[in-house]
């Protein structure tokens, strides 16, 4: 069988400690689990007990939260093995919650050699022409900022690939019990359990008719690194401006380097992102303010990147012997930088609730056992869908007055210490 058409399986080392990462699980689902037997050999015309559909950063970690409760999933992709780890191009990185980096187990090593604690948030409604931190919302994170190539590079370093690499899914059927895949060399794959994690347009939802609400916002955010003459100290900073937000985390390996988020118009992104880096630097800078000093580029032909920004919830998160997880089932408007840490919470809530299944003897693709992922997950996720996209409403396309009152509220809360605590612990969780 050609090298494109075969399941195989790639050992790999495991930093994490098994009985760590399950307890993690367990303070999560407040359940407990027993150890569960390893992966074990399987061939292409077997039923599967678990197939995860995409192989990008929600599949992997899926994949790895299911080995770590003794499960052994076959992902699908339809890049490459060998491309999977070519992810030098997504310049975004992500701030990962305490609750998020429990979640993941990542090691305290690897934090500090490759993320960057957020010591503290600095939040800004736009009243002032330039940020001014002295006037705006100052919040104590411990969040942990993480380029997502890194991350995605620690996640297959620290597991075992099981998959059929190099080929898309082009339907998807019930059929004698299964979920059966077909694959686009013709090949099916049959699964008890099929996970999505095939990103926003998701195929597999399509297939299963799953109803999808998206919010197109007409906007495209620009990521990337930028360099400033002051130190960021650990802060994160935000500006809610008018037709979008500026947000920069701190890095790691300079402390005068920040990953930027800057989001704009579509037409407007589009003229920005094919400007010479030192002047889109300069416009960046204008449009943040003075408080780390001036912007330059990182060389002259910095790796920015530039992402439309869409929004969808769905009506259910789990369909016949099929659950959705990360884009595939929410996506939601960066300014709230939560898209990521929602992810991660997904596969430890389905992570664990298989586990809890396979214990009880009961068909992991059980619909009754699904809809106890639904309702641990849904919620939480429409809730900050909505959230994201009425601060998108208010903050970056409200009228003048309304995005004042606003911006004033979040100076006001500065004079309020439980409300601020509240905030810190929600941002957190």
């Amino acid at each position: 069988m050609p090298e494109k058409q075969a399941l195989h399986k790639k050992s790999a080392r495991s930093s994490s400690d098994c009985g760590m990462v399950l307890r993690h699980r367990c303070l999560y689902m407040k359940h407990s689990f027993p150890a569960l037997e390893g992966p074990y050999m399987r061939h292409p015309d077997t039923v599967q007990e678990i197939v995860i559909v995409g192989a990008g950063l929600a599949g992997l970690i899926q994949a790895r939260s299911l080995q770590q409760c003794g499960f052994a999933p076959v992902l699908v992709d339809p890049r490459p093995e060998a491309a999977l780890r070519l992810s030098n191009a997504d310049t975004r990185s992500t701030a990962l919650t305490p609750r998020a980096v429990e979640l993941l187990g990542l090691p305290e090593d690897w934090l500090r050699a490759h993320g960057q604690r957020i010591e503290e948030k600095v939040v800004d409604g736009g009243l002032s022409p330039a940020l001014d931190p002295a006037q705006a919302l100052r919040l104590e994170s411990g969040a942990w900022v993480i380029f997502n190539r890194d991350l995605t590079g620690f996640l297959l370093d620290d597991m075992t690939l099981d998959g059929a690499f190099g080929n898309a899914v082009t339907d998807s059927r019930i059929e004698d019990g299964k979920r059966v895949l077909v694959l686009d060399n013709q090949q099916t794959l049959a699964a008890r359990l099929v996970i999505a994690a095939d990103g926003k347009d998701s195929l597999l939802r399509r297939r299963e008719d799953i109803a999808s609400f998206p919010r197109d916002f007409r906007q495209t955010a620009l990521t990337g690194r930028i360099e400033h003459a002051q130190p960021h100290q650990g802060r994160a900073f935000q500006r809610f401006l008018p037709g979008g937000t500026v947000a920069l985390l701190p890095l790691a390996d300079d402390p005068r380097a920040s990953s930027f988020i800057w989001v704009e118009p579509t037409g407007k992104a589009s003229g920005l992102f094919s400007l010479p880096p030192a002047v889109l630097a300069s416009r960046l800078h204008a449009r943040f303010g003075d408080a780390l000093g001036a912007f330059t580029a990182p060389g002259d032909a910095p790796a920015w990147g530039q992402f439309p920004l869409r929004a969808h919830h769905c009506e259910t998160i789990v369909g016949a012997r099929l659950t959705l997880i990360g884009e595939a089932a929410h996506s939601m408007h960066p300014l709230a930088g939560q898209g990521l840490n929602m992810t991660v919470k997904d596969a430890a809530s389905l992570a664990a609730v298989l586990a809890d299944q396979r214990r009880n003897g009961l068909d992991l693709g059980d619909a009754q056992g699904l809809q106890t992922y639904q309702r641990d997950r849904r919620a939480e996720t429409a809730r900050f869908t909505a959230l994201t996209t009425g601060l998108h409403d208010v903050l970056d396309r409200g009228p003048a007055p309304l995005r004042a009152l606003a911006a004033g509220g979040l100076q006001l809360i500065n004079r309020l210490p439980p409300v601020k605590s509240l905030l810190r612990r929600e941002a957190n969780r």
